[in-house]
């Protein structure tokens, strides 16, 4: 950075007039006029570029101008659509916007939605955060467009979205009819969730209208928030909730670690458990062999 200083005040200040061209003023005489070109600026954007259009684009965001927000990202078109996918496939009323401090180019906010559909409302809130960069060629202040900047889950193809939910959701027991939730078991999580997916419409259930994710179709949709709740169907599952709990219980006591509990008459799964929580499900789709842990079993 300070090479590529040293070489900018060099190219503004030097009097050879063999490096003049190569200047980053340049001009010419067009109709016996001299026309300047003015300097595009390079390098990190300052403190003050950064808070000021961090503060214009949350302000354009949460005024719903779509597309004055837009006009300030890297990337207009995909961030118009996106900001205005999130007013009305989301069926946020109003959103209100506030900024943290910035940690160089990177600025957190914190977002507070309402959500309107028919005549449910709700709120909604989470953090979220936007980094700002310098545009190459207008050296203009410019928000990095990403979808995570709507919400810090997306990714392109990703959509936030209020209705009616594509499944009614189910009630999971275990084998001895007792309830399993991811508050309890928080592996189950996205199970659970694949659950819902495959058996919801099955289950009996009615359902409910609902804030979620639709991962462009590649994994069951995520609820983030029940304006309405539907009636949930009972799935009855092979797990055993309290061989699960212990097995959640040891797995969490080393990281990268995963385990399954079989019930090897039948094949039936008793418990399956993963570290972290959340992530790859190593228990049901890992592909490598354990490796010398089976040696025991043969």
């Amino acid at each position: 950075m300070v090479g590529a200083a040293g070489y900018g005040a060099y190219s503004l200040t030097s009097d050879d007039g063999d490096s003049a061209g190569d200047s980053t003023v340049t001009s010419a005489k067009t109709d016996g006029a001299a026309k300047t070109k003015t300097p595009v600026k390079t390098g990190p954007p300052s403190e003050a570029e950064v808070r000021k259009t961090v503060g214009d684009f949350l302000a354009a965001w949460g005024q719903g101008d779509a597309a004055e927000a837009a006009a300030l990202t890297s990337d207009e078109k995909a961030a118009r659509a996106a900001l205005d996918g999130y007013r009305k496939q989301a069926r946020v009323n109003k959103v209100m916007l506030t900024p943290g401090t910035p940690t160089g180019a990177k600025a957190p906010f914190r977002v507070s939605a309402e959500i309107v559909h028919e005549e449910q409302r709700a709120t909604w809130a989470y953090d979220s955060a936007l980094t700002v960069v310098r545009d190459a060629e207008t050296g203009e202040a410019r928000v990095d467009w990403k979808p995570s900047v709507v919400f810090p889950k997306l990714r392109p193809g990703d959509t936030v979205c209020t209705g009616p939910a594509k499944k009614p959701p189910i009630k999971a027991v275990d084998r001895n009819s007792k309830e399993l939730v991811p508050a309890e078991h928080p592996t189950l999580k996205v199970v659970l969730s694949g659950l819902r997916d495959k058996y919801g419409a099955k289950a009996g259930g009615t359902a409910g209208v609902e804030l979620y994710v639709d991962w462009a179709g590649k994994i069951p949709d995520e609820t983030l928030k029940v304006l309405s709740k539907g009636t949930p169907g009972t799935l009855r599952t092979t797990l055993d909730a309290g061989l699960q709990r212990v097995a959640e219980q040891q797995v969490a006591k080393k990281p990268k670690s995963s385990a399954m509990v079989i019930k090897p008459s039948t094949g039936e799964v008793l418990a399956l458990a993963n570290s972290p929580a959340e992530g790859f499900n190593t228990a049901l789709q890992g592909s490598l062999a354990p490796g010398s842990t089976m040696k025991v079993v043969s």
